[in-house]
């Protein structure tokens, strides 16, 4: 008797020891997990928690798959060790986590690894030991769901339990406790949350659900009725006839995004000593002027780029998500791929680390062939703690004028950093020209030192138009601001005369307006654009630039006949009428075809796997 109870006693032991020892892998492969990326010091006992949860999960749901613990948990734990291993290694050499939408970016992957040198560290031998020991108990002490029926009603629980889990995670959990990723820098929340945690709390960015109506017959409608249409396009598709002028396809298409260029008169009239746009404000020769209508105030630089590249409209992408970041995978369709497609070489420039808003990445997805970075403008003059406009353009000339034969096709694009916010500190390389006078005088110095910026900016603008007004080859120029800055938000209320939790949210547009124009050193008839919206700027250019543009481009320059700005805060008539996203998705309204067909399209662009590519592509086109 007492031999039985005895046994018994063991018997329950062992299993209450084993399955503790079960309950205890996934919180183990957390640890080896971060112990090999470094982060586990840093991320707090709650968001430790929430990791094993989502570890615990994955462990479940391949056991469940499996039906058997020989099976699961060895292929889990080596699974989420290459994974740690990984991250690592990419987080080292590209200063960025490897995020869960870079398995479509294998192939370019493999390409660059042979530029990178792979180290062993300590924690990654130690944490392979300790996977094997997590493998060596799977083996050694089996559990098996045994029977067709028992599989399925323990696979059946555990999809209701996962299921269950990602419900409470995403409805609950992220709004009640704000988690979110840091647009900014990636890498912060990855380190604070834990690379399993960031991962998930991604994917509330990544995933976009399917428009109303949506289907991949419908985009094909679309592009039927492009195609047909198509020569009608072309005669009507802006405000001035460009096939009625003398064609001149440019050799140079130049196109700078300046960072906070903007005119603060558009919220407000206020007066200044001196006039700080005197170059901006009279160019009228062979120049198409307006105001930009861009996504973002005060930062958030690359949604800006974004919209001007695609024509795609971050009021379309996930809430609060940086395109950037989460929707520029591998052979991205843009205005880059559209000029590559017919000759020319294309260049990115911006003179700050290339893997700022992942750039460098979202750059070779896009299709540039060369992009220069900071270090590439070494000994250039800084303006407080950036590299000047003056300096920006003078490497932009010098990449101009190193190609091999001046005939070349070159397409250029400039992302400036002058401007950058940050302006109540004193420094001793900026010399304050422009300041505010009347009632402003001396109640806003960061406004006071942006204008004195934009003084220097058109300055250095005109420096750089005077050098191509005086070549031959063909050039256009195209110039823009990403946003307004930063400065007192007490400015603002004062020109608007109004604070600006008062603002009707029709009339918030003018916060988000910036200065463009299209100058070229031919002639060209001069034009007041007006108001237009970020997504048809590229294509307004290839339209002005004589060559050809893809299905997609063509629709933006019909659409933009209706809507002239297209913007998160809503849509604006060529009227001006003001119409929210959630008035025109109404079945009734006059509009809301022309609307949905502009969302299945950035759907299918961004995020549907299954591309109609002769839409967007010349390539596939032809």
């Amino acid at each position: 008797m007492i031999k039985e109870r005895l046994r018994n006693w063991c018997k329950t032991a062992g299993i209450f020891t084993n399955t503790a020892i079960m309950l205890l892998i996934p919180c183990t492969s957390y640890i080896l997990f971060e112990y090999v990326t470094g982060n586990l010091h840093a991320i707090s006992l709650f968001m430790a928690v929430l990791n094993i949860g989502w570890i615990y999960l994955l462990y479940l749901a391949v056991f469940a798959v499996s039906g058997s613990t020989r099976i699961g948990i060895p292929l889990t734990a080596v699974f989420l060790y290459i994974v740690s291993v990984a991250e690592f290694l990419v987080a080292g050499f590209r200063g960025r986590p490897i995020m869960i939408w870079d398995v479509l970016a294998l192939g370019t992957a493999i390409s660059v690894a042979g530029n990178y040198e792979f180290v062993i560290t300590e924690e990654m031998y130690f944490a392979f030991l300790g996977v094997q020991a997590i493998c060596l108990f799977a083996l050694v002490f089996p559990k098996k769901v045994r029977g067709r029926k028992k599989r399925l009603t323990f696979a059946g629980g555990s999809a209701g339990v996962v299921f269950g889990f990602c419900l409470w995670f995403y409805t609950s959990l992220i709004p009640h406790m704000g988690l979110e990723i840091n647009m900014w820098e990636v890498s912060e929340t990855y380190k604070e949350y834990g690379y399993v945690l960031s991962t998930a709390v991604s994917l509330n960015y990544a995933i976009q659900k399917k428009p109303k109506g949506y289907s991949f017959s419908k985009v094909k409608e679309i592009y039927d009725s492009v195609q047909e249409e198509n020569q009608v396009l072309l005669a009507s598709a802006g405000d001035v006839d460009v096939e009625s002028e003398e064609r001149i396809t440019p050799v140079n298409i130049i196109c700078i995004m300046n960072e906070s260029f903007s005119d603060l008169k558009v919220a407000g009239n206020f007066e200044t000593n001196q006039e700080y746009f005197p170059f901006l404000n009279r160019r009228k020769e062979n120049t198409v002027k307006g105001s930009l209508c861009v996504p973002v105030f005060g930062s958030l630089t690359s949604n800006s780029e974004f919209e001007f590249l695609t024509g795609d409209s971050i009021a379309l992408l996930p809430a609060n998500s940086i395109a950037y970041q989460f929707h520029i995978k591998p052979n991205t369709y843009s205005l880059v791929r559209t000029l590559k497609s017919q000759g020319y070489e294309t260049v990115a420039m911006h003179p700050y680390p290339r893997e700022n808003w992942n750039r460098q990445e979202c750059y070779r997805n896009m299709g540039m062939d060369e992009f220069l970075a900071i270090e590439d403008y070494e000994d250039s003059e800084q303006l407080r703690n950036y590299v000047s406009d003056r300096a920006d353009y003078e490497k932009l000339i010098e990449r101009v004028e190193a190609k091999d034969d001046p005939e070349d096709r070159l397409f250029l694009f400039n992302v400036t950093m002058q401007n950058h916010g940050g302006y109540e500190s004193l420094y001793d390389n900026f010399d304050q020209e422009v300041w505010l006078t009347g009632e402003l005088k001396g109640k806003y110095p960061k406004a006071d030192q942006y204008l004195s910026l934009m003084k220097r900016s058109d300055e250095a603008l005109e420096y750089l138009i005077s050098y191509f007004e005086q070549k031959q080859e063909p050039t256009m120029i195209v110039f823009f601001g990403d946003h307004q800055p930063s400065v007192e938000d007490e400015f603002f209320d004062d020109i608007s005369g109004k604070p600006s939790s008062l603002v009707e949210n029709k009339d918030r547009l003018m916060w988000y307006e910036t200065p463009f124009f299209i100058w070229t050193n031919y002639e060209t008839q001069g034009e007041e654009k007006g108001k237009m919206g970020a997504i048809y700027l590229s294509s307004e250019v290839l339209k002005r630039a004589g060559v050809r543009m893809t299905p997609y481009q063509q629709f933006l320059l019909t659409m933009e006949e209706t809507f002239p700005v297209v913007h998160p805060i809503g849509c604006y008539s060529k009227e001006g009428t003001y119409y929210s996203w959630e008035a025109l998705r109404e079945p009734g309204n006059p509009y809301s075809d022309l609307i949905m067909n502009y969302e299945y399209l950035v759907y299918n662009h961004i995020f549907d796997r299954k591309k109609l590519k002769e839409m967007f592509s010349l390539e596939a086109g032809d």
